[in-house]
Parts: structure tokens; sequence; C-alpha cells
């Protein structure tokens, strides 16, 4: 039997995505993927194929990362994968260090068929109480200006806008800060 770092909500299911299972989504497996994380995971989530290569690159330079990398975001009931989230580094990442000690950039995707369900905020609600209770202690996010959906969430949470930012793949970004 396979053992699952989740985290679990009301709705939800937060499974984390292993360091083979990320290797497989580089490789575009899905179908290895949903084996070895128990889910149902849609094709589509061959897109995220960069972002799991960012994290494996980050995973053999610090093993310890893993429990703040990708985790899959499924219903509870039906196992069936909706979006993904992930922390881009460990509490207390030397870039984040200016807006609280041992801050944590959050990241969300909720794929397009799932949105305007509530399953973003309560997956980032989810992460939030996750990492406070392993000592993160504010939430930075960078958002598009024209992700609405987003800069409506993460306000509901009372996060305040606190810069921007060009970025290398996504352009301009505003950035926020939560400090619940």
């Amino acid at each position: 039997m396979t053992v699952h770092d989740d985290i679990l909500g009301g709705r939800l299911i937060l499974r984390l995505i292993s360091a083979a299972a990320l290797r497989a989504t580089v490789e575009g497996d899905v179908a290895t993927v949903a084996r070895l994380t128990g889910l149902g995971v849609p094709a589509g989530w061959r897109e995220i194929a960069p972002l799991a290569k960012r994290r494996l690159l980050q995973l053999e330079l610090d093993p310890d990362y893993l429990p703040w990398s990708i985790r899959a975001i499924a219903v509870r009931g039906t196992k069936e994968v909706v979006g993904y989230g992930n922390f881009h580094a460990t509490p207390g990442a030397e870039d984040l260090k200016v807006y609280a000690p041992r801050a944590v950039e959050l990241g969300y995707t909720v794929l397009d068929a799932y949105r305007r369900q509530g399953f973003g905020g309560e997956a980032v609600r989810m992460l939030i109480d996750w990492a406070k209770a392993r000592g993160a202690d504010a939430f930075v996010f960078s958002v598009s200006p024209r992700n609405i959906a987003s800069r409506a969430l993460i306000a509901r949470l009372g996060a305040v806008k606190v810069g921007s930012h060009i970025d290398e793949e996504d352009g301009l970004e505003d950035i926020y800060l939560l400090k619940p």
C-alpha cells in the first residue's frame, strides 16, 4: 500500500507529488502520475512539466523541500484532480526575508473546468494552515494584474499589494503579502 502525505480538507485532498511522479510529469507520462498518486489525473497535467522540472532541480539541491513542492488538488469523493498548488521554496528563502523571516511564496492553479466552485480558496486556506503549522510566518503571492479571480481570492484572505515585478515567464506580476 502506498502512503501519501495528504493534507485533508472538507472537500479536498492535497496530495504531495513524489519525486518519481514529478519525473513522470516531466516525461509526459500521465498514466504513471495517476498510478503513483492514486488520483484521476487529467491529460492536461502534461502542461505543468516545466514547473515539475524546476521542482525536481530544487529537490536535487535540497531534499527537505519535497513536502513544500507540488501537490495535486483533488476532490475527496472522486479523487479527480482539479488543480495543483505549491510553495516556491521552504520558509526563510533569502529573497522573501524582506517580507518576513520565514515567508513562503505560494502558487496555485485550478483547471478551467473546475473554476468558480470554491476549490481555489479552499486549497489555498489548507496550504496556508499547513505551512503555518510548520513555521511559515507570511505568504507571498505573485499574480498577473489580469487575473481577477486570484486577486479577489487573496484579497478575501487579507493579502495586500506590496509591489510589482517582471517575471521572465509570466510577465508583469503584482506582489501581494499575507501576514495571518
